[in-house]
């Protein structure tokens, strides 16, 4: 079973480079994220499809001020397989399971909470993209 790990960073300012990526919270205030581990060392996943069940385990490395939002932590976007599934180990990490059993490229958005500034959650979204097996014909 294919396992990826992957730390999740916040910081509380824009920032750029270095794998850094600006996002707006819910309360319109700018913040940046970055993502170690995964695929090409940005959070995501690849894997061929059917080489079983592959897992990414996630953990949110930051301050006391954040953790993982206590409802919908890590959400799904363009899933149209089913095959992702959100378990939470506790605030700061949990596991994201997936079947592989359809190509697909999806993404999960994971949502943090800062305390320190009235709750205002922060969405969070690198990419997971299960490949089919061998070459891929295309007829046009």
């Amino acid at each position: 079973m294919p396992t990826e790990s992957v730390t999740l960073n916040i910081r509380n300012q824009p920032a750029n480079g270095n794998g850094w990526k600006n996002t707006i919270a819910s309360n319109g205030d700018a913040y940046s994220y970055k993502y170690q581990g995964g695929h090409n060392n940005d959070g995501g996943m690849h894997v061929k499809v059917n080489e079983g069940a592959a897992t990414l385990q996630l953990t949110v490395s930051c301050d006391d001020r954040y953790e993982l939002a206590p409802t919908n932590a890590v959400t799904f976007r363009n899933d149209t397989g089913s095959q992702l599934s959100w378990a939470p180990t506790n605030g700061l990490s949990g596991t994201i399971n997936d079947l592989n059993t359809v190509a697909e490229t999806a993404e999960y958005i994971v949502t943090v909470l800062d305390a320190q500034n009235g709750n205002c959650t922060i969405p969070c979204d690198p990419m997971i993209s299960n490949e089919p097996k061998g070459p891929v014909i295309m007829h046009s």
